[in-house]
């Protein structure tokens, strides 16, 4: 395969996604708000399922963006059977950070701020607030715009969880869980070769386990 024939590969690929982002933000954006909210809780006891969160005592969540699944609710039912959580924060470098909250409430507001975008993050100078790095972390609940039954994800394009995942504990890869409303569920996501696979995607009611990739 010679230059020419590379171009056209990626730039279809990248088209690919493109259109699959926007037709899942079309998807998601129909639904009722409060139809949205009712469904991420019962979401999030579906994920609380997930036998990979079982042992898991410091679980990477993260806050919803306004096209995101809100899983606020899940780290309510974490924080009551005794688990701790992290969350993810970009800095003003385009890195992305991870802190812990060592507090009964998580998601208490004196934890909290906001990043450039709008974006919920956590206070690092907040009491109880501390980084962490990948490695400490035991499960991941992975946000994403769309997933497939293999546990191919599209995400928003940053690359952020692919880094994320790579960097991980090979057992917390293996407690990689992916959320999305049934609207998200697609019969194959497009992957480049930096992509990472969830081991597993809650949709509402079900649990489906991922076909992990070589090296994932």
């Amino acid at each position: 395969m010679n230059a020419d024939d590379t171009e056209p590969r990626g730039a279809s690929e990248a088209d690919a996604k493109r259109a699959m982002r926007r037709d899942i933000a079309a998807r998601v954006g129909s639904i009722r708000p409060f139809v949205r909210n009712l469904r991420a809780e019962r979401l999030a006891a579906t994920v609380l399922r997930a036998p990979a969160l079982a042992g898991a005592r410091l679980v990477l969540c993260y806050r919803a963006m306004p096209d995101e699944i809100d899983v606020d609710p899940l780290v309510r039912l974490l924080e009551a059977r005794g688990a701790r959580t992290a969350f993810p924060a970009v800095g003003e470098d385009g890195r992305m950070r991870l802190y812990a909250i060592d507090a009964p409430d998580a998601l208490d507001p004196q934890h909290w701020t906001r990043d450039r975008h709008g974006i919920a993050a956590p206070n690092p100078e907040a009491p109880g607030v501390r980084r962490v790095r990948p490695r400490e972390i035991d499960a991941v609940v992975v946000p994403g715009r769309a997933f497939d039954t293999r546990g191919a994800r599209l995400g928003r394009g940053k690359g952020y969880y692919d880094r994320l995942i790579a960097a991980l504990r090979a057992d917390a890869r293996r407690a990689t869980v992916g959320v999305c409303f049934r609207e998200q569920l697609v019969d194959c996501v497009v992957e480049s070769a930096s992509d990472r696979r969830v081991a597993c995607i809650a949709v509402e009611g079900r649990l489906i386990r991922g076909i992990r990739a070589a090296g994932a």
